[in-house]
């Protein structure tokens, strides 16, 4: 007789009455859930399209975190070339930049791999033109030129 035909030989039943009392009976040296082995057996399939669709969805929001991360470079760069023009800029215009600089400067932080040689002189510039704002309390009523740029 075979495994297969001695399984196959016994009742459902006791079948049922096994699992049920090796599901409450705990024994402290043999660390065995019984109940997650028959469901890993059963939903085998289900847990591996989980995992498929998990990776999936990763790649997506990471593909999303760094559009994000571009876009806000591309706003950094266009703010950048508004004060080499001698544009005005409110206080909370640069305030909204500055919260881009930060996040394009933590995801560069923490993916090194990530080229970030595109925007470190305009965010230099945003910076100090920011601060000199600050100190001369001129932001948008004045407009806020660099006249250091500018050679005055």
């Amino acid at each position: 007789m075979t495994l297969e035909q001695f399984i196959g030989a016994i009742p459902p039943w006791i079948w049922i009455i096994l699992f049920g009392v090796l599901g409450l009976v705990k024994i402290p040296f043999i660390e065995i859930n019984i109940w997650s082995i028959i469901g890993k057996a059963i939903n085998g399939e289900v847990l591996e399209k989980v995992d498929e669709l998990t990776e999936k969805f990763n790649k997506h929001v990471s593909l999303e975190e760094e559009e994000k991360v571009r876009n806000a470079r591309t706003r950094i760069l266009r703010f950048n070339d508004e004060i080499l023009l001698n544009r005005k800029h409110s206080k909370e215009h640069f305030e909204e930049i500055l919260e881009d600089i930060d996040m394009y400067e933590n995801y560069c932080n923490t993916h090194p791999e990530y080229k970030n040689n595109k925007a470190v002189f305009a965010i230099n510039t945003i910076e100090a033109v920011y601060q000199k704002c600050l100190d001369e309390k001129d932001f948008l009523a004045y407009g806020c030129k660099n006249k250091d740029m500018d050679g005055e």
